[in-house]
């Protein structure tokens, strides 16, 4: 309904008499019935009166209808199809639109926000024994006095012997059992306390009386909201799993191409902790960590995003990031030996340390010769040459070392390879000292 007048147009549910916008149509009759009685009696006869001519206008001869339209239409496109229309006055609802909306989520969440402090207070404390389980529930939330009630609230069946009364564990409202929804327990643990760890049941598990909390379908309801609004604000996008799986390679590759310096470094300087296939084999693991950095971060680039964007930007920056630490930090590894330099570095250290030992026997020697002149003859009756020493507990130390260091080779765990070198070297010092004081 709409009335116009010179400045401008109204609409909505306007009173015909004071131009007032009632609403709705409910409203507009009862105004209209209470404070316009006068003007209804000449409304009946505007009425009459167009009904007697609709009685007219019916009974006439079809021809003369027809032809009396044919003539308006024409009359109205010849003087109105070259006139042009101007736009008419527009009016915006969106600012009731929003109170309304506003008013209304205001209410939603206070009532849910009101469910979930007694969900919080129900489940904190619940003691395991039914009997006191229900005492509890009882004193947390106040249950409404059923006796005069005969019918169930929803389904509007009477209460009997079969059909008993039961009550909504959050807000106490009385309902039957067939229209009662349970909600598990460790379900409503995580919903008031998100941090605590999910507690896995059984997929095809039936949720009872015993396992879960008695509701009504409203409050089922609002909690079942609340549950997906959590879920959705804790819902990794395809991007951001995309992003978490190329940061773990990044995490993996740093120590991997820390390792491959140091073994590197270990053959050209001729030490045997490791050897040239361990090194290949770890540069090809870093290999293929390049090659998953780059799949995910061209991934990440190519999602679709508006150019211009925030989004677009950020994942260019990913992309960017990703290739220019691929090629500054695992395509830019030092160049490995050949096997002939490693050759010529290790038979350089087995020279230096053949010419240590040399000394040392050197100067043992001579330090048992001055011992035998200063002890005489019965020095000579200390000497014991035990030459075959195959049951010396060093030599099945270092044989059992060995097979670590083989089997943590076909692991790549090449950290562990460089610590059980490093107490082989030990013992091997240790038995050539033994072995020379022996001869001494």
């Amino acid at each position: 309904m709409a009335t116009a007048d010179e400045e401008k147009i109204l609409e909505g549910f306007l009173c015909p008499i004071c131009k007032a916008d009632l609403k709705s149509a409910s409203q507009l009759t009862s105004h209209f019935e209470s404070l316009h009685q006068e003007e209804q009696d000449v409304l009946r006869s505007l009425k009459d009166i167009f009904g007697k001519a609709k009685k007219i206008i019916l009974n006439n001869d079809d021809a003369d209808l027809k032809e009396t339209f044919d003539r308006a239409l024409k009359f109205s496109y010849a003087d109105y199809r070259d006139e042009e229309q101007s736009e008419g006055v527009s009016r915006s609802s969106s600012d009731y639109f929003k109170a309304v909306r506003s008013a209304r989520l205001e209410r939603y969440a206070t009532e849910t926000n009101k469910l979930l402090i007694r969900l919080d207070k129900l489940v904190c404390n619940m003691p395991s024994d039914p009997n006191q389980r229900k005492q509890y529930e009882q004193e947390i939330v106040p249950w409404l006095d059923g006796s005069s009630v005969k019918l169930c609230p929803n389904c509007a069946k009477a209460f009997n012997l079969t059909r008993r009364k039961h009550h909504c564990r959050l807000c106490g409202s009385i309902l039957c059992h067939d229209c009662s929804l349970f909600l598990d327990i460790n379900v409503a643990r995580s919903i008031v306390d998100p941090s605590a760890p999910p507690t896995a049941a059984p997929a095809d598990a039936e949720v009872t009386e015993k396992t879960g909390l008695r509701l009504c379908e409203h409050c089922y309801n609002l909690i079942e909201l609340r549950k997906q609004v959590q879920e959705s604000r804790n819902a990794k996008t395809v991007l951001m799993t995309a992003y978490e799986q190329m940061r773990s390679l990044m995490d993996q590759a740093r120590p991997a191409v820390a390792l491959y310096e140091k073994m590197c470094q270990s053959l050209f300087d001729g030490e045997t902790t490791y050897n040239l296939s361990d090194v290949n084999a770890m540069r090809g693991r870093i290999g293929k960590l390049a090659e998953g950095i780059d799949l995910l971060s061209k991934q990440i680039a190519s999602f679709p995003a508006e150019p211009g964007t925030r989004q677009f930007r950020l994942q260019n920056a990913i992309r960017q990031a990703a290739a220019h630490y691929i090629k500054e930090d695992l395509l830019s590894l030092r160049k490995l030996p050949t096997e002939a330099q490693i050759d010529e570095v290790r038979r350089q250290r087995y020279e230096r340390a053949e010419r240590q030992i040399q000394m040392e026997r050197q100067k043992m020697e001579k330090e048992r010769e001055r011992l035998e002149d200063l002890a005489g003859p019965s020095g000579r009756e200390r000497e014991v040459a035990n030459d075959n020493d195959d049951d010396n507990p060093l030599l099945e130390q270092m044989n059992i070392i060995r097979q670590y260091i083989k089997e943590a080779r076909e692991e790549f765990k090449f950290e562990e390879v460089a610590i059980l070198e490093a107490n082989l070297k030990e013992l091997k010092k240790e038995y050539h000292l033994q072995k020379l004081s022996n001869k001494c």
